[in-house]
């Protein structure tokens, strides 16, 4: 579709899984001010953000083009704080409400056909607490799923 994919995250340390997953660049918003790396490079024309953290999606919004959008993937339950000025040149913010049964029909009928698989952490059901400390401390690499 002709877009540079940017992967951004926290920690140099996820550069190259980024790059492996299919990021052209990988911007470490630990060591540089995202906004101001993706300006940059010319702007973002869609964010799509993942992690659940209020203060992250609003410092995004400095980093789209005009017309850019923010699409929240990622729940919070903090409050947004956006400077209305920061959407004047046509910037818009939407949310995707995934999860519906559609949704998940739609992911697995790509993954069989594109041959991607998901990349997951097995625990025993026994050791539940112990996966949701790996997940709620974000080492969990992508997702938990419980096993019998």
């Amino acid at each position: 579709l002709g877009y540079r994919v940017i992967a951004l995250s926290r920690g140099a340390d996820k550069a190259a899984l980024a790059k492996e997953l299919g990021a052209h660049l990988y911007i470490d918003a630990a060591a540089q001010n995202p906004a101001e790396a993706l300006q940059a490079l010319g702007g973002a024309d869609l964010i799509m953000c993942t992690a659940p953290n209020s203060a992250a999606m609003a410092e995004a919004v400095g980093g789209l083009s005009p017309r850019g959008k923010l699409l929240i993937l990622g729940a919070s339950f903090e409050p947004m704080t956006i400077h209305p000025i920061a959407l004047l040149s046509g910037k818009t913010i939407a949310g995707w409400p995934s999860g519906t049964p559609k949704d998940s029909e739609d992911t697995l009928a790509y993954s069989a056909l594109s041959g991607v698989a998901a990349r997951i952490e097995t625990f025993p059901l026994a050791k539940a607490n112990e996966a949701f400390a790996r997940m709620m401390s974000n080492k969990a690499r992508f997702r938990v799923v419980l096993v019998p």
